[in-house]
């Protein structure tokens, strides 16, 4: 008998679900065309809601079938979407599901675009956005109001790494018939799946570990079907398809995330205890070191841990600025998740237009430096650290 595909192990979800072997393609080949030819079959599809139809890449196409059904299987997601970014992914989501008169609570140390859309856009819309704290599930149910539709949280806070106590935002999420939506680009389905534990949908920037050659940009939502279908009329309208080729490249780049993550994990690590000796160092975050104010709960929500690491430097935002711009192999850039490493100081990057006592108040100090540690050899990348650290 057959075995079915939902039972598979991660691994072998991420190699094979969703890739179409057409013509006994052991890859699904790449379907660089706008249209599609209609059909009887296709116009009924079209009748009926066009989401899984091929008709138009820009409501759907093999490639952006085939890379959705993959991130479907890693997450248990019942159905999903694809964009062009994850901002896309995020706009398209809050503003889908939320409409003039309605509130969302959310964090202020979300990601710094997330962070501008709902304090700059969102209210030009009627919606008001309350800020609580992600550590603290109460802060959110105290900010609750009668016009709450959605608690919106990050796995990972971007970028001072807070992890959030998943199950207990599902069950005021619950408690209070509201949706809970959470971005998972920093923990990866590899590292924890948080619809099991109870979120309505979850975004990746798929630029991000999903895609992770930093090649493309991209993103995705997934879960609850019915919310996905009225997602997918939204996308319609405000156009943020992922054309094929990128679609291509995010479901080749997904079929090795398991292969990627425990290497990414294991250098963050090391390099998190190595940066925690060095007197230029005031403090690191890395919740998966034991002594992180973040361990105890990142060993409940995802015990196969982060590549990402952020510390502060002794010296404030001068020093940071020093230490990125003298680093040789890891590269100063902003984004995250490729195989090699990057490193970017968020008040002048990510986290640019967010207010500086918001910044602060996030955990976002002078001195404050994000690393996405990469794939390369761990003594090569330390080497590299140390000695643009003798550089300040």
């Amino acid at each position: 008998m057959a075995t079915d595909e939902t039972d598979n192990k991660f691994a072998t979800k991420a190699v094979h679900s969703g890739t179409k072997h057409i013509e006994g393609a052991v890859n699904t080949p790449i379907f660089q065309s706008s249209t599609y030819k209609l059909t009887e079959e296709r116009y009924a599809g079209w009748a009926a809601g066009a989401q899984h139809t091929l008709l138009y890449s820009r409501l759907s196409s093999v490639n952006s079938d085939a890379a959705t059904e993959k991130i479907c299987a890693m997450e248990g997601a019942e159905d999903g979407l694809l964009f062009a970014s994850g901002m896309a992914a995020i706009s398209t989501t809050l503003l889908g599901l939320l409409s003039h008169g309605d509130h969302c609570v959310s964090a202020p140390d979300v990601y710094g675009g997330t962070y501008g859309l709902m304090t700059e856009e969102l209210p030009r819309f009627g919606i008001e956005v309350t800020f609580a704290d992600m550590t603290d599930p109460s802060s959110y149910e105290a900010a609750i109001q009668d016009n709450t539709k959605i608690l919106y949280i990050e796995t990972i806070s971007n970028p001072t790494l807070k992890v959030a106590d998943v199950p207990a935002f599902a069950e005021i999420a619950q408690r209070h018939n509201l949706l809970l939506i959470i971005d998972n680009t920093f923990a990866t389905p590899w590292a924890t799946q948080p619809i099991t534990m109870g979120c309505d949908l979850v975004i990746h920037s798929t630029t991000k570990y999903l895609g992770g050659h930093s090649d493309i940009v991209g993103g995705a939502v997934v879960g609850d079907a019915e919310l996905i279908a009225t997602l997918f009329l939204k996308k319609v309208h405000f156009g943020g398809c992922l054309d094929p080729h990128a679609c291509y490249l995010l479901e080749r780049g997904m079929r090795t995330l398991h292969a990627r993550m425990p290497i990414h994990v294991s250098n963050s690590m090391d390099l998190a205890q190595r940066l925690e000796q060095h007197p230029m160092v005031h403090s690191v975050n890395q919740p998966m070191i034991e002594g992180d104010s973040q361990y105890e709960i990142a060993q409940k929500i995802m015990p196969r841990g982060t590549g990402m690491l952020a510390f502060t430097l002794h010296g404030g935002d001068e020093a940071a600025t020093k230490f990125v711009s003298s680093l040789e192999l890891i590269f100063e850039a902003t984004s995250l998740g490729g195989v090699e490493s990057l490193a970017e100081c968020p008040f002048n990057t990510s986290h640019m237009f967010v207010p500086e006592d918001v910044r602060i108040d996030a955990g976002i100090n002078p001195g404050f430096v994000r690393i996405s540690v990469g794939i390369e050899d761990v003594e090569d990348l330390w080497n590299d650290i140390s000695q643009a650290l003798s550089s300040i």
